[in-house]
């Protein structure tokens, strides 16, 4: 493929690379830990990722947030491999139940408590087994090629019971360990938040306050401490791990911020070079938490989550706030979850639809990230059938169309319909557009030579070919049917 990039629409270089979304042998290598050059922003266009010296999409799904601990490990990655998909998201968390299994805690259970969910721990002791789940979702997702993004701390899990996790039942509650009590570690016991707080809108606990620059809480933190340097201590041996400090945090960004310099710090100890962020949790990506993590030198790529929370042309728009905001210094930006759903249970006007989700997950791609995965079910379509059928074809479309060179271009379409389609184009070479239920649009190319268009038919993962009208400079898309597609419109020398 020819790769052209452009940096302020001014061509700098020509590129002659064909893209694949490969990575190297894992029985190649003797020492990962050696090899940390694997990974890291693309060197001719740094929004972007590149795997081995090639620019590669990060596109995933998944039905679990703690893969690690998941019975159904291999199967879960290797439907996902079968589509393509080369990135999941693993938190360090420990709250769910499946028939027959229950997650595990990173601490040693020293007594039972008669509550088949509330046990007394020993801090200073691990449970082995939890770590070998975490060592064997790395060796699994290395075998793969697959890029795995580890969030350190899970709020969810501190807060209200939800399945087996929640403070009254969490390891570092004062009353579920031999450790520390209620005094010495400066943390509440029994519920958190408690009776008649807003569970979904809970003050910030204590747990988030422990660092030098907030409460300096030197009894709590060396625990906290142990806990990330065992993290370290499996992740350090593998290259092909990105690190998220928080599952959309709304603690203080000093919180985050502490543990990227401590993370950073271990790794120069180890000689090694790592990628962080640290997710904020403002659906408004404009919010000053999101830019200052983004201003942040210790975080390395910029994860927008929370921006899936937004529909339409508002989603599109919020993107190139953050493009425009990262120009100066630009890093990958990343969507490790995409939301959207029909779960009965869930109102479709806050976490949006399905469809939203699949429109979702394509706008951040034309929109110029790095990165997008389908989230875990109910919020998301997870691994779904319907999920599969969109990381195929979103592999095939990066397969035909140079992203890395091209830019968002809206203003190329011309008799566009509030949010009916949005356009990736490389002006003169390659342009695409994104039809999430059908219908037409006038493209801008400019040209007064030959274009040719091919249609891929998202739903069904098939590419077919058009035909297409030049007049005007102008070119004339009628999507073949509804639902969604992409034109592929390319312009003959």
């Amino acid at each position: 493929m020819l790769l052209t990039y452009f940096r302020n629409l001014n061509p700098l270089f020509i590129l002659f690379i064909t893209l694949l979304l490969v990575g190297c042998d894992r029985e190649e290598i003797q020492n990962p830990s050696e090899n940390h050059d694997k990974l890291q922003p693309y060197v001719h266009n740094s929004y972007y990722w590149q795997i081995n010296g090639v620019p590669t999409l990060l596109i995933g799904a998944s039905d679990y947030h703690n893969i690690f601990q998941r019975p159904d490990l291999v199967e879960h990655l290797d439907l996902l491999h079968s589509a393509g998909g080369n990135y999941v998201r693993n938190t360090m968390a420990s709250r769910e139940i499946l028939p027959g299994h229950r997650d595990l805690w990173p601490f040693k259970i020293v007594e039972e408590t008669g509550d088949s969910l509330i046990f007394i721990y020993d801090l200073n002791q691990w449970n082995d087994e939890y770590w070998e789940r975490f060592d064997t979702m790395l060796k699994e997702t290395a075998k793969r090629d697959m890029i795995v993004e580890v969030e350190i701390w899970e709020r969810h899990d501190f807060y209200r019971t939800r399945d087996q996790a929640g403070w009254v039942r969490h390891p570092y509650n004062p009353d579920n360990n031999i450790n520390y009590d209620q005094n010495e570690a400066g943390l509440p016991v029994g519920e958190y938040p408690g009776p008649g707080e807003d569970i979904y809108n809970p003050p910030s606990h204590p747990f988030f306050r422990s660092i030098p620059a907030m409460e300096n809480n030197t009894v709590l933190l060396s625990y906290q401490q142990a806990f990330v340097d065992k993290i370290l201590s499996y992740a350090f041996n593998y290259d092909h791990v990105m690190y998220n400090m928080n599952n959309e945090t709304q603690e203080s960004n000093l919180w985050g911020e502490y543990w990227g310099a401590y993370i950073q710090e271990k790794a120069d100890e180890r000689g090694i070079r790592i990628f962080m962020t640290d997710m904020q949790d403002a659906h408004d990506v404009t919010d000053e938490t999101v830019a200052r993590m983004m201003d942040s030198e210790l975080f390395t790529f910029v994860d927008i989550s929370q921006n899936n929370f937004q529909k339409g042309d508002l989603h599109w728009e919020r993107i190139q706030y953050i493009r425009n905001y990262l120009s100066p210094n630009p890093k990958p930006i990343t969507n490790i979850k995409v939301y959207g759903t029909d779960h009965e249970n869930l109102d479709p006007e806050f976490w949006g639809s399905a469809r939203d989700g699949k429109e979702r997950f394509w706008r951040n791609i034309l929109g110029g990230t790095s990165s997008a995965r389908f989230h875990r079910p109910p919020w998301g379509i997870g691994l779904s059938e319907d999920a599969l059928a969109h990381v195929k074809s979103m592999v095939m479309f990066a397969e035909r169309m140079d992203v890395f060179s091209a830019l968002p271009a809206q203003n190329l379409l011309e008799n566009r319909e509030a949010g009916s389609a949005w356009l990736l184009a490389n002006p003169g070479v390659q342009y695409a557009v994104y039809f999430p239920a059908g219908g037409s649009v006038e493209l801008v190319t400019g040209e007064t030579a030959g274009a040719a268009v091919t249609w891929l038919n998202i739903a069904q993962s098939v590419w077919q070919e058009g035909e297409i009208t030049l007049q005007n400079r102008r070119v004339q898309l009628n999507t073949p049917g509804d639902g969604h597609w992409i034109a592929l419109v390319e312009i003959s020398d």
